[in-house]
């Protein structure tokens, strides 16, 4: 008897152990890293990753390059699933940078290796002081024609609006674009026609929020009461006219209609 409960305990025992081994197989993987891989940040800061286990180092082969291959001085700590890269030097602004974290850098507590990993992010020029005026004129903006600016200047550069938000972002900051009550109440609007802006001919279109960005009404849109040949719409509050790519049709305006989420 005690020699058949021996031996099931030794099973039992090996069977846990197998269990282990098939657990212990499984690399660590970066489940967020900040900066966020493709962003744009103020100020040099320490780079955190994060890991899906907790990790300890392993070869220790990390690289902080620029864009340009310069490999910058750094000290590297792990603390439970984070591993955190801190520049020797504060990072130059107006300069893009990536991390390399090669195969094996850092490991589980099992020994499993991790996979290289590698995300790059760039210093802005830009002050928070400048940010947040950007911010306010780009809202203002918003909040006058309905859509989002194409670009925000600063001085002489025209910073693209996408490029803008990601500075955002790293800041925890954003252009408020939500759809007011009058906007759900008003609905949308759709049709398609000829291009009629002087951006040549060709059928275009699309559905727009009932909405005239001058007047600033709702409900207001017509299609084509003037009866043209391309088709366009018309502002019952202030007789603005929109080509069907809802472009205003007077020359060189850049006003658009606001195109529905």
């Amino acid at each position: 008897m005690l020699l058949i409960f021996g031996l099931a305990l030794v099973l039992n025992v090996n069977a846990a152990s197998a269990a282990n081994v098939t657990a212990d197989q499984i690399k660590p993987k970066v489940t967020a890293v900040n900066p966020a891989n493709n962003s744009i940040i103020l100020n040099s800061k320490p780079i955190k990753v994060t890991y899906s286990e907790p990790i300890k180092f392993g070869n220790r082969w990390i690289e902080l390059k620029t864009s340009s291959g310069t490999v910058k001085p750094i000290t590297t700590s792990i603390y439970n699933r984070t591993l955190t890269i801190t520049p020797k030097t504060a990072l130059a602004k107006g300069v893009s940078y990536k991390l390399i974290i090669h195969s094996n850098s850092v490991k589980d507590n099992s020994g499993n290796g991790a996979g290289a990993y590698i995300t790059s992010f760039s210093v802005s020029k830009l002050t928070l002081t400048q940010v947040k005026d950007g911010l306010s004129r780009a809202q203002k903006f918003y909040n006058t024609y309905n859509r989002l600016p194409s670009y925000v200047s600063f001085g002489t550069t025209k910073m693209p609006i996408t490029e803008f938000q990601k500075i955002l972002a790293s800041e925890g900051l954003k252009i408020s674009t939500r759809t007011s009550s009058s906007a759900s109440a008003a609905g949308t609007v759709t049709a398609y026609g000829w291009n009629s802006c002087s951006l040549g001919w060709y059928k275009t279109g699309g559905t727009f929020i009932n909405y005239c960005p001058f007047c600033h009404s709702y409900g207001c849109l017509v299609y084509n009461p003037k009866h043209t040949y391309e088709g366009e719409w018309t502002c019952t509050k202030c007789d603005s006219d929109f080509c069907n790519c809802g472009r205003c049709k007077a020359s060189g305006s850049q006003v658009y209609l606001t195109s529905a989420p």
